[in-house]
């Protein structure tokens, strides 16, 4: 746990997205900004970038879900769901 966290900086994030496990299946949200993070933890300072998503009213980390795996630019994602969707359909054909 850490003793102080701090925003330091935020930076838009166009065309990126948090990646979640929605019951075993990959669910993408916007990210809307990163934020630069300092965190003294137990006297010691450290910087990450971190992203966040906004849900409903509030904009809040997305790492900090528990079923948070990864974040990605949009591209990226969506190609990953074509692969997927024709490695199923040439597992149904080789049946």
């Amino acid at each position: 746990m850490s003793d102080q966290e701090t925003i330091v900086q935020i930076m838009p994030a166009t065309d990126w997205v948090a990646v979640y496990n929605m019951d075993g299946e990959e669910s993408a949200e916007p990210i809307v900004c990163f934020a630069l993070v300092e965190t003294v933890e137990n006297g010691v300072k450290r910087r990450d970038v971190r992203p966040m998503c906004a849900n409903e009213n509030v904009i809040d980390f997305a790492d900090d879900a528990e079923n948070f795996l990864r974040v990605e630019t949009l591209e990226a994602f969506e190609e990953g769901e074509g692969e997927e969707e024709e490695e199923e359909e040439e597992e149904a054909v080789e049946e």
